[in-house]
């Protein structure tokens, strides 16, 4: 991979300099690269460009549509000119074979999104250690010991989670709210809450 004429070809997307553009990237090429690149990438072509989100994300995102779709329309439904188009600073998290462009700032619906700091109380240390060693060993773990594993490596949504693990949306919401009465997760539903916990950087 040429990182140099990668970055080359996505400055001709570029209709004029400091102008707007919509970047698109091949899916073959998304593989191959890494962080690292994905810094390299927006530290010369900039982060005030758009990007189509590529073939990984709208899969998720058509799926989201067909089985959450109040939740699509909060993300989506308004904006049809620009239908999955986000943000060129949200590159790195596509690379990412689980986690994508997050759901985390729904306007009508209550946010689902967690990060390691939500894993809260004092039994949580013993808790993920537990599932770790169960996880490693191939035996069986329940959605809420999977998802305290998943939120302990990086932030997801209950939807993302739901669509990589394959498992119903009501039991992930059974598994916050068990998670929740006992302590364990701390769950902040409003956008304006979860702000202080997002940051992107890379």
């Amino acid at each position: 991979m040429d990182i140099n004429s990668l970055i080359t070809t996505l400055k001709e997307q570029v209709p004029q300099s400091g102008s707007q553009g919509i970047l698109t990237f091949d899916e073959d090429i998304l593989t191959k690269l890494s962080i690292e690149d994905a810094k390299s990438i927006l530290a010369h072509v900039g982060t005030t460009h758009l990007m189509q989100l590529p073939k990984k994300e709208v899969l998720f995102f058509e799926w989201l549509k067909e089985n959450h779709p109040l939740v699509w329309n909060d993300l989506w439904g308004n904006d049809h000119e620009h239908l999955y188009v986000v943000g060129i600073e949200f590159f790195p998290l596509m690379l990412d074979p689980v986690r994508g462009f997050p759901i985390c700032d729904l306007l009508t619906l209550e946010n689902y999104f967690f990060v390691p700091d939500h894993l809260i109380g004092d039994e949580i240390p013993f808790y993920l250690e537990a599932v770790k060693e169960r996880y490693l060993k191939q035996e069986t773990v329940t959605v809420a010991q999977l998802l305290v594993l998943e939120i302990s490596m990086a932030p997801i949504d209950a939807w993302r989670f739901s669509y990589h693990h394959r498992i119903e949306m009501d039991r992930v919401l059974k598994a916050i709210q068990d998670l929740k009465e006992e302590g364990m997760l701390l769950h902040l539903g409003k956008a304006e809450d979860l702000a202080d916990f997002i940051s992107f950087e890379y």
